[in-house]
């Protein structure tokens, strides 16, 4: 009884010393994650539009040759003088051409509103312009600016001010918390997730992500508007962490950098490997490179595991995702579609009227990295990967 009550001490007291390690929730298996991949892939839900009903897009033909000529041949280009003076009757007849170019030109012109909306704002500015005889570039292009707002455009500026700002991610990652079987988030010390002050979702709020240790783990990822994406961001606010046991703990975000690597003769693709795992990165979307993107797909598709990096793509064609994601899956390419490519004149492409297929990719994994310098035609392809 003795040497029992001496071993009972000598655990008890390593056990203090070491620290007990606390009990975490088990990892998942390779078949566990990717089968709770694939679910919440298939169950992303895309709007529906209907071109032949015109929710979004009023037929129309192209613009005549002379027209075209009208928009883009006869412009003569200055160097932007934020100080030149303009008079409001030329104000206003710049206002005008932008908005005729706007109704005859400009792709989603029915998705944001129309003749009906466009034609608020514009009057909206022929009043102001009306409140001064003459105005500087600077201040016509701030009122445009700020009139076009409801713009949500990624791809749309004004001598390079755009009229909508981009969410940037903020990711707190000073503490690694996991997921139990029961839904709620315990941190690495075993302390379970009560609260966290101004977030009633925490599904919303702790995103799945990996820990340097290479374990799956959670982090609370904010979501911020920004004006450039190019300079660095600290987050605005803070996250305090309320814990079942009474504790709370306040968590500071990483600063908001860009993704910057160098890219070595400005080349649209590489392949290598790393270890056993091919690796197909994809600088551009761009289609001048198809042969090689074709290539690339087909060698990845060899082995069991593939990673395909997009982390500096701002983009370019979508017809090299369905290229990659065709030949890589050996699916027809039409089975991938973006949400909202269309034809304007023509209604051709849109894909809004049907779910996409859904792509097996029996005994294969593929891992697509994204970061915060993606755009464009390189989320199309994180959109169209959601089929596989």
């Amino acid at each position: 009884m003795n040497g029992f009550v001496k071993s009972c001490a000598l655990a008890l007291a390593a056990c203090l010393l070491a620290g007990c390690a606390p009990s975490l929730p088990p990892q998942p298996t390779l078949d566990e994650l990717l089968a709770e991949v694939n679910a919440a892939h298939q169950a992303v839900d895309k709007p529906q539009g209907d071109a032949g009903q015109g929710q979004y897009l009023h037929l129309r033909p192209g613009p005549d040759e002379e027209t075209l000529d009208y928009f883009t041949s006869d412009l003569t280009r200055f160097e932007f003088d934020p100080d030149a003076e303009l008079t409001a009757a030329q104000a206003a007849e710049d206002v005008e051409y932008l908005f005729d170019a706007f109704r005859i030109l400009y792709g989603p012109y029915d998705y944001f509103g129309g003749d009906e909306t466009f034609g608020e704002h514009k009057a909206e500015l022929l009043a102001k312009l009306e409140e001064k005889e003459s105005w500087t570039a600077t201040e016509v292009q701030n009122l445009l600016v700020g009139e076009l707002g409801f713009l949500k455009d990624g791809h749309f500026n004004i001598n390079g001010v755009r009229t909508n700002l981009f969410q940037v991610p903020f990711f707190f990652r000073e503490v690694a918390f996991y997921k139990t079987e029961e839904g709620d988030y315990i941190s690495e010390k075993g302390k379970r997730v009560a609260s966290v002050d101004g977030y009633s979702d925490l599904d919303e709020l702790f995103k799945r992500s990996i820990s340097p240790e290479g374990q799956l783990v959670y982090y609370p990822v904010l979501l911020k508007e920004l004006a450039r994406t190019s300079q660095q961001k600290v987050c605005d606010e803070t996250l305090t962490v309320r814990y079942a046991d009474g504790s709370a703990q306040t968590l500071t975000a990483e600063p908001f950098q860009r993704y910057n690597r160098e890219n070595e003769g400005n080349s649209i693709t590489e392949y290598y490997k790393d270890g056993e795992i091919p690796v197909f990165v994809l600088n551009r979307c761009d289609t001048a490179a198809n042969n090689e993107i074709e290539a690339g797909a087909i060698m990845v598709a060899r082995y069991p595991v593939g990673m395909v990096d997009l982390r500096t793509n701002p983009g370019g064609s979508d017809s090299v995702s369905r290229l990659w994601l065709g030949r890589y899956t050996g699916a027809s390419d039409k089975v991938f579609k973006n949400q909202y490519m269309m034809n304007v004149f023509t209604s051709s492409g849109l894909s809004g009227g049907a779910d996409d297929d859904w792509v097996e990719n029996d005994d294969r994994v593929l891992i697509v990295l994204t970061g915060t310098r993606i755009a464009s035609a390189a989320e199309t392809f994180v959109d169209m990967s959601h089929s596989v």
